[in-house]
C-alpha cells in the first residue's frame, strides 16, 4: 500500500471551511501556506482558512491579484459608500500577501475569477476625484453591479463626480461585455 494521499482522491476540506460554505458553494482548489494556514477558491470568492475560522473575500471585492516567487499578493477593496443610483464606492485595503507552500492551481483560479468578474472598466479622471468605474459580475446574482474604485486621495463627494461615474457606467453598460 502506498503511503500518503492517492493522486486521484480529493483532499478533505478543513471543518471550519466546510461549516462556513454556502449551500451551493463548492471549493475548486485549496493550497497550503507556509504559515500553516490555507487558501481556498470557490465560485464565490477566495477563502482564508485559519485554525479556528474561515473567511471569504468575494471576487467582486478583489481589485488585483499577482503571483511572484510563490507569494500571492491580493489587493482587496472595501465598500465605503453608495451613490443614489446604487453604484458602490470602493477604496483599496492594504495588500494581503500569502506565501504558498508549494505548487497548486490556486493562482490560476484566482486570476481567472478576478478577470471574469470584470465585465467592463474605464478610468475616470475628474476634478477632485478619480477612479476606476467597473461593471462586475457577482456569482449567484443576475446582472452586473456598478462600482467605482477610488484612486488614493480622491473625494467621492466632489461636486458632479457621482453623475460622471453614472455616465461612464451607462456607456460601459451599452458596450458588448467581456468574458
Amino acid at each position: 500500500m502506498m503511503a500518503g494521499r492517492l493522486p486521484w482522491r480529493r483532499r478533505a476540506l478543513p471543518p471550519q471551511l466546510s461549516a462556513a460554505l454556502d449551500a451551493e458553494e463548492h471549493i475548486q482548489v485549496i493550497a497550503d501556506l507556509i504559515d500553516g494556514n490555507q487558501l481556498a477558491a470557490s465560485r464565490f470568492g477566495l477563502w482564508t482558512v485559519q485554525v479556528d475560522k474561515a473567511s471569504r473575500l468575494g471576487w467582486e471585492l478583489v481589485a488585483k491579484a499577482k503571483l511572484s516567487a510563490r507569494v500571492l499578493a491580493v489587493i482587496p477593496t472595501q465598500v465605503v459608500d453608495e451613490f443614489a443610483d446604487g453604484t458602490q464606492v470602493l477604496i483599496d485595503e492594504p495588500t494581503r500577501e500569502y506565501v504558498l507552500a508549494g505548487r497548486s492551481g490556486l493562482t490560476d483560479v484566482v486570476h481567472t475569477r478576478v478577470r471574469r468578474s470584470v465585465a467592463a472598466s474605464r478610468h475616470l479622471t475628474y476634478p477632485g476625484a478619480s477612479g476606476w468605474v467597473v461593471l462586475r459580475r457577482v456569482p449567484g446574482r443576475d446582472g452586473l453591479i456598478r462600482q467605482v474604485r477610488l484612486d488614493h486621495g480622491a473625494d467621492a463627494r466632489a461636486a458632479g463626480f457621482s453623475a460622471a461615474v453614472t455616465a461612464v457606467a451607462d456607456q460601459l453598460a451599452s458596450l458588448p461585455q467581456q468574458g
